[in-house]
């Protein structure tokens, strides 16, 4: 609550409980200028000055006189205390309630505080550029009174200010999804912003909202700090292309768009700050930055997001006080002290954000400080008096200006004023149907109707759903399934409710009706479902303990078109792949609404057979009819089959490897806490980096937003000074191995006993598979404790051997084979060590010279190549300089001048067509190929590099797994295959077929494509999957 103090020659008054705002603001007019109580009151004449205190203007021999509120409040005040003499420190206390009592204090706070409402001293007489000086309409001079009037005092209101050019960063960073307009237009910041901005709106319900973005350099701080930003890099192209439609976007809104010419943004949010306070308005200032942080006050707070994009926090100067020690008057001193490395601004050397607020809270200011700068030691007194002018101009340069020239009506702003016309034409420009359903909602609109228009045909239940099913069964017709399960699993539930639509009718079940309806149309005949291998584990359960209605080979023969996997291969980029995102990428459109189970099986199952047909023919006219018809689609069945089947572990086993564990994670915690001197949370970056870099005094290796990283990267680095990283770094793995794993898995097991993991085909952008609840493929190979978990795994039956198969260096090969090197086949020809082969190449040497160093060095290049790997990264990867990793691989490509070729050859194709490509016709979209991001660029250079390779062995491992399945099926082993990691296939084998199971399983997945070198794998068995390898 605002407080005013009343000047002590004023005479009390008091008003009853109860009294209109109107007389409060009468009474304190009255207090305020005794005289000013009638007409004849209203003027006062001193020699040839006439001061009008109705209207707040000033004549001097008849000709107005322009004076800033600060003057025309202080003149009224003496003209109406005529014969009174007042010191300065007098004056400030009784005309604006200033505290003089500090160090520091007087003026100099006039200048500091322009955010508290109170007015801003001058700095010279001569107006500043773009800032305003009095104006000729009484405007400045009229906000300080004028609150005072009893209109104004009835009045409240919310007004919201965004910082644009914050959040429009934030959201650049924080939303790294690649998203475009249809004519290509980035608008991933865009989408970020407006998903922010809704949020907050939807949270704080201001009455008005302004946006403020920079224009142009900060010319009048450069000019006084000519490094301010200057280290800042240029802004990325594809960010700066984003700020005029986010813009266009905040005007189809009705939302304010502020910018002057020379001046940041923040200070346009200082400036409307002031203004609103004059008017007794509150304020949210949504931004980012900290330096925000001396605007607040009892009417202005600062909206800063917390994490993320969404999760915001609200400070007012409480909270500004409470996480930094200081009071947002003493935030520019805050600042001035420890400067801002963001914004390149020295401060003081040696003076961090600790010593900053201790120095702050001893002596009230940077005055103050300096005052008794003899009071200080050592090192810090040298340092502040050494810097006394940086620390002063970094002050300065801190902050925020609040008395900027802009046209901006705040008592005429509101939001929500727009158009749904006007913002349904610009979002829908830019492709943004999400954020507009958002901002329509705001005036209760909505947008404009996109559902399909789907024809549901007649409903049919009970015997006559049943024969519908079965003729359309007997005419080969291609049968809608969707299944609906109940939000709220009771043991009143009948089950899922399961839709088939075929050519004539709509059939809807429910329970076990609808199981045997989908396991007759499983077993003979035809039918599209969003996730096929879902909709058969409804009826052949992923747990050997429950009974299936079909059979191994029913479930391989199945013939579903499985619309998820086929939207995957046209464009493995999307995030998901739902009745929704397919229905929008396809026919721009979404399904339509629907109230019960019944009713949204039915759309689905309608819909997936209207999508099966699109899907087609995108796949056909893409060239990827063949990637999804002969690799991925049959391996819908092969992985059910293997999800039913699942993978035993030694529950016992796994016990024993728990406590071991749990002993290890003991002893490296009681050795950290013995080196930290003190005990800790080790699972809190924040606390880590407390006892690393100011307990330890350890040197900070990197910054990200919550404050020094503590990442594996640094503490790597950090071990080479100190013993207390590493023991982190084995702590974070021994926790991590024993949660996800150890203590994981035995809680993961099915009712039969075994772990059932989830093998995912629409999850990489690259074509391979994963794995989920256990993720398998995450399993340490490389370290002892991963062996131990691996040990845990064994054969599914006893006397049964666990037999794994795995293709040695398939990408290497898949290299040579697509660049067609002579040098590279030879060398995979001739049979000899490759990984030596290429060291004696690079290094100049005979292979028999080549020490296990140098073969070390040559592998890593060599997968480094297939990886698209640079310099940086082959440096980081064999701790050695930038320099000498260039040397390598430019060394390599003398060695491997095809490989060099067929690179640049293929990104510059890639580029061309938009997609990289298999050699078995999978296309991978990449559009940060034309990215003007710099960074994107190379990320989409080095991904066009390496999915030949990479997404060509993923597709050979799916059709090895194919045809091994088919083999297993068609021979009558009795082996099954349970699980696939990578380039592995794992079995369950009894001891008498291993020999048969070995040559087969080698056979064809030797023989599952021809390449100019041989493809092999390498099969081992034994009693675990560790010893198996």
């Amino acid at each position: 609550m605002r407080q005013f103090r009343l000047p002590v020659s004023c005479k009390a008054d008091f008003v009853v409980h109860g009294a209109s705002a109107a007389e409060c603001a009468t009474r304190i007019r009255q207090l305020l200028w005794p005289g000013n109580e009638g007409s004849s009151a209203d003027y006062i004449t001193v020699d040839n000055m006439t001061v009008n205190l109705a209207t707040y203007q000033v004549k001097v021999g008849g000709e107005p006189v322009d004076l800033t509120y600060l003057e025309y409040a202080l003149l009224a005040f003496l003209v109406t205390h005529p014969g009174r003499t007042y010191s300065r420190d007098a004056l400030l206390r009784r005309v604006w309630g200033f505290d003089t009592g500090r160090p520091g204090g007087g003026l100099r706070r006039l200048r500091r505080q322009p955010h508290r409402g109170r007015p801003r001293a001058p700095r010279s007489r001569q107006a500043r550029p773009g800032a305003r000086s009095a104006p000729g309409d009484g405007a400045r001079r009229r906000l300080f009174v004028e609150r005072l009037r009893p209109e104004r005092l009835e009045m409240s209101k919310k007004i919201a200010v965004i910082d644009g050019n914050s959040l429009m960063h934030r959201a650049y960073h924080a939303v790294q999804t690649p998203m475009t307009a249809k004519d290509g237009t980035p608008t991933n910041a865009v989408f970020g912003f407006l998903t922010m901005l809704c949020k907050f709106i939807e949270m704080a319900s201001p009455d008005a909202v302004v946006c403020a973005f920079d224009a142009g350099k900060p010319v009048h701080r450069i000019e006084a700090m000519a490094q301010y930003k200057a280290q800042r890099p240029p802004m990325d192209e594809e960010l700066h292309v984003q700020f005029p439609v986010i813009q266009e976007l905040l005007e189809s809104m009705a939302i304010p768009v502020v910018k002057v010419p020379g001046w940041e943004g923040d200070d346009i949010l200082g400036t409307i700050a002031a203004r609103d306070e004059a008017l007794g308005y509150e304020t949210l200032l949504v931004t980012g930055d900290k330096d925000a942080y001396q605007l607040a006050s009892e009417l202005t707070r600062i909206v800063t997001t917390k994490k993320g994009i969404t999760d915001v926090t609200i400070n007012g100067p409480a909270e500004v006080e409470e996480r930094y020690g200081v009071t947002p008057a003493q935030f520019i001193d805050y600042l001035g002290l420890m400067g801002d490395s963001s914004d390149n601004i020295p401060g003081v050397p040696g003076i961090g954000p600790k010593t900053a607020t201790k120095l702050l809270q001893t002596y009230g200011s940077m005055e103050g400080i300096y005052e008794h700068v003899g009071e200080l030691k050592g090192k810090q007194k040298e340092n502040i008096e050494n810097n006394r002018e940086t620390a002063f101009l970094s002050r300065e340069i801190a902050t925020i200006v609040t008395d900027l020239d802009f046209p901006l009506d705040l008592e005429a702003v509101s939001f929500p004023a727009f158009d749904a016309a006007d913002v349904e034409e610009a979002f829908g420009k830019y492709q943004l149907a999400s954020p507009l359903a958002r901002v329509l909602a705001m005036i209760d609109a909505e947008p404009p109707s996109r559902e399909a228009k789907l024809e549901v045909a007649p409903v049919l239940e009970g015997d006559a759903g049943a024969a519908e099913v079965a003729r359309a069964v007997k005419a080969g017709e291609t049968i809608g399934v969707a299944f609906v399960d109940p939000e709220q699993v009771s043991l009143f539930d009948e089950g899922a409710t399961g839709a088939f639509a075929t050519d004539e009718a709509t059939v809807v079940a429910v329970g076990d009706d609808a199981l045997a309806l989908l396991a007759q149309v499983v077993r003979e005949g035809s039918f599209v479902a969003l996730d096929v291998k879902a909709e058969l584990h409804r009826v052949y359960p992923a747990d050997t303990a429950e009974p299936a209605l079909v059979s191994d080979g029913e479930v391989l023969s199945a013939d579903g078109f499985d619309l998820s996997v086929a939207g995957y291969v046209l464009n493995s980029s999307l995030s998901a792949y739902t009745y929704d995102s397919l229905m929008e990428a396809l026919a721009a459109s979404t399904l339509p609404e629907a109230e019960t189970d019944a009713e949204r099986a039915t759309i689905r199952a309608t819909a997936a057979r209207l999508l099966k047909g699109l899907l087609e023919e995108a796949l056909k006219k893409d060239g990827s009819w063949d990637a999804y018809a002969d690799i991925d689609l049959p391996l819908v069945g092969v992985l059910a089959v293997m999800e039913r089947v699942g993978a035993a572990i030694d529950a016992e086993r796994l016990e024993a490897l728990g406590r071991e564990a749990q002993a290890e994670v003991d002893g490296l915690t009681a050795q950290i806490y013995e080196l930290a001197g003190e005990p800790f949370n080790l699972s809190s970056p924040k606390q880590l980096a407390h006892i690393l870099f100011e307990v330890l005094e350890l040197p900070p290796v990197k910054k990200n937003q919550r404050g020094y990283s503590t990442d594996a990267k640094v503490l790597t680095e950090l071990s080479a000074i100190h013993p207390l990283p590493d023991l982190i770094l084995r702590y974070r793995e021994f926790s991590k191995i024993k949660n996800t794993y150890i203590d994981a898995l035995p809680r993961m097991r099915a009712a039969d006993g075994r772990v059932h993991t989830q093998f995912n085909e629409t999850v990489t952008t690259t074509g391979r598979l994963s794995s989920s609840d256990p993720n398998l493929q995450n399993i340490p190979v490389r370290t002892e404790f991963g062996r131990q978990i691996r040990s845990c795994f064994v054969p599914l039956r006893t006397g049964e051997l666990f037999l794994s198969a795995d293709y040695s260096q398939i990408e290497l090969r898949l290299l040579a084979h697509l660049s067609g090197d002579e040098h590279l086949v030879a060398a995979f020809n001739s049979g000899a060590d490759f990984h030596a082969s290429t060291a004696s190449r690079v290094f100049g040497l005979p292979v028999e010279a080549v020490t296990p160093e140098l073969r070390s060095r040559a592998k890593a290049v060599n997968f480094g190549i297939v990886y698209g790997q640079q310099a940086f990264g082959l440096s980081q990867t064999l701790d050695i300089p930038v320099a000498e990793a260039r040397e390598m691989i430019d060394r390599y490509f003398e060695a491997y001048p095809g490989v060099r070729t067929y690179l640049d050859e293929t990104v510059a194709e890639a580029r061309e067509r938009g997609f990289a490509e298999t050699m078995l016709g999978r296309k991978r979209h990449i559009p940060e190929l034309k990215s003007s991001n710099g960074q994107q660029r190379a990320f989409g250079e080095r991904t066009a590099m390496n999915h030949p390779m990479q997404g060509s062995a993923a597709d050979i491992i799916k059709m090895a797994m194919n045809e091994v399945q088919r083999r297993l099926l068609a021979e009558d082993f009795e082996a099954q295959l349970m699980i696939q990691v990578h380039d592995e296939l794992d079995f369950s084998v009894p001891a008498g077929e291993v020999e048969r199971l070995a040559a087969m399983v080698k056979e064809v997945m030797e023989g599952v494509v021809s390449l100019k070198v041989p493809l092999i794998a390498d099969v081992s068995w034994g009693p675990t999957w560790a010893e198996a390898h």
